[in-house]
């Protein structure tokens, strides 16, 4: 039950970074995914009528305001995605390679310790 518990506590706070960074990228994916189709549903058509009626509907606002939150909201999930990368191998470092055995030695003092008392 011991390692149970040691395992949830060191797994707890990679469950929230891992949570929070799945959770973001869900939804900026969504909303870039739905961007990009309302503007090829409704700007864009389908065929070679589609891309006639291209040519005069690109300079609507709905179209360009479409057309820029998809490109934007693509550089802001593909940005995320890096970010979390980058992120994660620096949280993972700092945390897990980079562990100060002294440190280490330490807290199992105060453990054996806490135990005895």
């Amino acid at each position: 039950m011991e390692y149970i518990k040691a395992t949830y506590t060191l797994s707890k706070p990679l469950i929230t970074y891992f949570g929070i960074k799945t959770s973001f990228l869900i939804i900026t994916y969504t909303a870039e995914w739905y961007s990009g189709r309302m503007y090829s549903k409704y700007c864009i058509g389908v065929g070679f009528d589609g891309y006639y009626n291209h040519v005069w509907n690109i300079a609507s606002p709905s179209c360009t305001g479409l057309l820029f939150s998809h490109i934007s909201l693509l550089g802001v999930f593909i940005a995320s995605i890096g970010i979390t990368f980058i992120s994660g191998f620096i949280f993972m470092y700092n945390n897990y390679m980079k562990d100060d055995y002294n440190k280490t030695k330490k807290l199992i003092k105060e453990l054996k310790e806490d135990i005895i008392n």
